[in-house]
């Protein structure tokens, strides 16, 4: 890597695994959204352009930023989308819970906030995962919830789950 270009962590629609991305340091954010379509394959479509989103934050970075500008620098992990909200459903105990996030959230936030709605604390909180609604599948706390969506499908619903446990 030459220290004109720095890496990025990826995480976005229809990208299964994040992702290590190398670009040039002097970039703009629409440079950045041009370089991830093409590499993906994704072309535009009528549901809505790919906007870019920094892990965890719900403002979408405007597209003539450069890259120091959006704060965006070495090793930061990247979210690309067109869904510019996501409703999240989680259920437990019969119960259901919904709130829309932004796509670059992590399972980790999801998983804060399904314990306070279900008012679950200390070890009954560490004792639960989020499980996708009707598989087996628990995305790890550092997995963004937009690469789980595609656009227009704008929508996840998880199960809040007890870990497996040891029985003896």
């Amino acid at each position: 890597m030459s220290d004109k270009t720095i890496e990025l962590f990826l995480q976005g629609e229809g990208i299964n695994d994040i992702k290590l991305i190398r670009v040039p340091h002097d970039c703009k954010v629409r440079e950045l959204i041009e370089k991830i379509q093409a590499e993906m394959g994704a072309a535009q479509s009528e549901t809505g352009e790919m906007f870019l989103l920094l892990e965890d934050h719900d403002d979408e970075l405007h597209p003539d930023a450069s890259l120091n500008e959006a704060g965006i620098g070495h090793r930061h992990r990247i979210h690309c989308h067109r869904c510019r909200r996501i409703e999240v459903t989680v259920n437990f105990n019969s119960e259901s819970k919904s709130h829309t996030f932004s796509p670059s959230n992590t399972i980790k936030k999801i998983k804060h906030w399904a314990d306070e709605q279900f008012k679950l604390k200390g070890v009954d909180a560490t004792e639960h995962a989020l499980q996708l609604c009707g598989t087996n599948t628990r995305p790890d706390e550092d997995v963004h919830i937009g690469s789980l969506v595609r656009s227009p499908n704008c929508k996840l619903c998880f199960d809040l789950v007890p870990k497996k446990r040891v029985e003896g």
